[in-house]
């Protein structure tokens, strides 16, 4: 019988492997159809015109680039050169699938050999007729570079030189145009390649500079030396009369070169006068109000939670829940398989008709699924109130009490999202028990890297899954995840030592920074003096900035990235470029993306499926992130505001805002700077000031 099921396991191998050769030779032949098309005439014209000069990687230089100082503004691209354009991609795979990230016309340019930058680098630029920048190309290969050089002059790229022209050996002129050109010459090989220096002796001049093109070169042209050994019985007046103004330049600074030169020298200059800056507000602060950082209280206030017992019974409390939770899908699985067995019987008896049984099975799955959705709501309401309860009776103070809700929130997402999924699996099932459905193992739809390739419902509702599911850092449940190829030790000593780095700069921006710039906002806000309450909140906004980027970081970049390596989860995309948004909207859908997902996948998605215009279905997911933010800060404060709450809902009226003046100023710039402004200025300086004013005057009330 083994024997049997292992021919039986290698022949279905065997056709899955078969398979997928022929797949991948399909797309091979597909492929060389593009390739023969791309190269071969297809393209309109004469086909002559658009074949390949030359096609490799090269280094291409980023002028935007502001994170010069800890990384490298040269990034290597595949660039292609076809007569008359030049074009790159990010990478070789790109020229099949997707438009070039960027493509010049080689019509009226001319290069400029820049020579060799950093003892490694063989640069070179192509530029329009006015002298401004269009790219900047780099190699590490001196033969690389002249290959290069004369594939662009292949494909019309000029290449000028500087100076008289002078009659060749055997009487024929030399090519030598006049214009901006290499600042040097390249003879031979990379040894010989040497800076001609005429008139004024800087590197950086390209007064008389003369250089030898492609067709010199195949003619036995003039070299610089036997030039130079001629120019010197001219007389002594030679270097005099060499032109200074050689063509039509723009000025640095100005609008048509300064998006193109290299500003990393600003940059810099930026970076260190927001540090002189800082530093000297640090001093102030040290001088105004002494050291009030103190680490060992906030130790000893999540150590010791001033005796405290309720609030540490809700901790196992929590972990009942959620077994609790576990059990209720394996009774719904359960009462799945009976309802299956019974309609299996009923079909092989044949004592009524099909339509009958579907009736009679449709009546019990309704049933189950009626106890099943009572059962799971009972209990993932428990999971809030109980927590919620006994901090609020027991007047639990905010640090620990904010751990506690923060961890309540995250198992009533994490449940919410296994009984979603469950439930969705139990109805695909009543569909075809057999069928491996989006998920499940060889469905066609399930993750990579995974850990087994047998997981299937209700196989998934064990105790060891569940309890990954739980540690795991995501809140949308499935039957299997990617995972990493190994556990690093070393690289998660870095990520905790990090970690508790960033914590301690929460703490100190908070006790040293925020707090008293509070405790001098409250008296200004209770006599309504305006002018001070603005001044305090455009104080405010830094130091809650920097306390923001510092949790920002030390969550979503350490600790989340700490329960991966420790439970080797592979998917580890927990934000996006959200510091790149141009609109409110655009934040909201990068920034925190396990919460982004469950929100899209557990009610914007369900919602429109019911029917319901996706305008309110987004506002109903701003909703319950209002719910949430809400309670997340009003319950560990003994107070519930709503602050936090309109200050979400108004994200739905600023989003609109935002993409406005993003289509009437046509920038994306502008578009950052008005989500900046907004982030820092507008909403938490202005949202913590509100709830500590009534915090302090609570607690002292009390």
């Amino acid at each position: 019988m083994l024997l049997k099921q292992a021919y039986h396991k290698l022949r279905d191998d065997g056709q899955a492997d078969q398979q997928v050769i022929q797949d991948l030779e399909e797309e091979n032949q597909r492929l060389r159809k593009m390739i023969a098309a791309h190269g071969e005439g297809s393209m309109p014209g004469n086909s002559a015109m658009w074949s390949v000069a030359k096609s490799g990687y090269l280094n291409k230089y980023r002028p935007r680039a502001t994170s010069s100082l800890w990384a490298n503004t040269w990034e290597p691209r595949y660039v292609i050169v076809r007569s008359g354009s030049l074009m790159y991609y990010k990478n070789e795979r790109d020229v099949y699938r997707y438009p070039p990230r960027g493509q010049l016309s080689l019509r009226g340019t001319f290069v400029d050999v820049e020579g060799l930058k950093r003892r490694k680098y063989w640069t070179f630029r192509v530029m329009d007729g006015l002298g401004v920048d269009l790219v900047r190309l780099s190699t590490e290969s001196h033969s690389e570079m002249t290959a290069w050089l004369d594939a662009l002059e292949d494909s019309g790229c000029s290449r000028k030189q500087y100076g008289e022209k002078q009659a060749s050996a055997d009487g024929e002129a030399d090519d030598v145009v006049s214009g901006s050109l290499r600042r040097s010459a390249v003879h031979g090989s990379e040894g010989d390649f040497q800076r001609i220096q005429s008139g004024y002796t800087s590197d950086q001049s390209d007064m008389g500079t003369t250089v030898t093109s492609r067709a010199q070169r195949g003619k036995g042209g003039q070299t610089s030396k036997q030039k130079d050994t001629k120019m010197k019985g001219l007389g002594t007046g030679y270097d005099g009369c060499v032109p200074v103004h050689m063509h039509p330049k723009f000025s640095l600074l100005s609008s048509e070169r300064i998006r193109v030169s290299d500003q990393s020298g600003m940059v810099t200059l930026m970076f260190i006068i927001l540090a002189a800056a800082n530093f000297r507000l640090i001093l102030e602060n040290m001088i105004k109000y002494g050291i009030r950082f103190n680490p060992f209280t906030f130790i000893r206030a999540i150590v010791t939670p001033s005796g405290n017992i309720p609030l540490l019974l809700c901790w196992p409390a929590l972990g009942m829940f959620a077994g609790i939770g576990l059990v209720i899908e394996q009774l719904a699985a359960a009462m799945l398989r009976r309802d299956l067995m019974k309609r299996m019987g009923e079909e092989k008896k044949e004592v009524m008709s099909s339509d009958e049984i579907s009736k009679r099975f449709n009546k019990r799955r309704k049933f189950a699924e009626s106890v099943t959705f009572l059962l799971n709501l009972i209990n993932t309401s428990l999971v809030l109130l109980v927590p919620f309860h006994i901090i609020t009776v027991t007047m639990a103070e905010p640090l620990p009490s904010f751990g506690l809700t923060m961890m309540t929130t995250v198992l009533w997402f994490k449940l919410v999202s296994f009984i979603h999924v469950n439930w969705s699996l139990r109805q695909l099932k009543c569909i075809d028990p057999r069928r491996r459905w989006p998920g499940e193992s060889l469905s066609g739809s399930e993750p990579l890297a995974v850990e087994t390739d047998d997981m299937v419902y209700p196989a998934n509702l064990s105790l060891t899954q569940f309890s990954y599911f739980l540690v795991a850092p995501t809140l949308c449940y499935q039957l299997s995840y990617p995972r990493s190829p190994r556990f690093r030790v070393r690289w998660l000593m870095r990520r905790i030592v990090m970690l508790s780095a960033g914590l301690g700069m929460m703490l100190f921006f908070f006790e040293q920074y925020i707090e008293p710039t509070i405790d001098n906002s409250m008296k200004p806000l209770q006599e309504m003096d305006w002018l001070v309450v603005i001044e305090r909140v455009l104080k405010l906004s830094i130091p809650t900035l920097y306390f923001w980027l510092a949790m920002f970081y030390s969550l979503f970049e350490l600790w989340l990235n700490v329960l991966a390596e420790i439970t080797r989860f592979g998917d580890r995309e927990f934000y996006k470029e959200w510091w790149n948004a141009t609109t409110l909207g655009e934040y909201w859908r990068l920034w925190n993306m396990p919460v982004h997902k469950w929100m899209l996948r557990h009610v914007y998605f369900p919602a429109t499926n019911l029917g319901i215009p996706k305008f309110y279905a987004g506002v109903l997911v701003f909703f319950i992130s209002a719910i949430f933010h809400e309670v997340l800060v009003g319950v560990p404060l003994h107070m519930l505001r709503g602050w936090a709450f309109w200050g979400l809902m108004l994200q739905v009226p600023l989003m609109w805002v935002t993409e406005q003046l993003k289509r009437h100023f046509q920038s994306d710039r502008v578009g950052n700077a008005i989500f900046w402004i907004s982030f820092c200025f507008l909403g938490q300086p202005i949202a913590e000031i509100l709830y500590f004013h009534d915090y302090r005057k609570s607690h002292q009330f009390q």
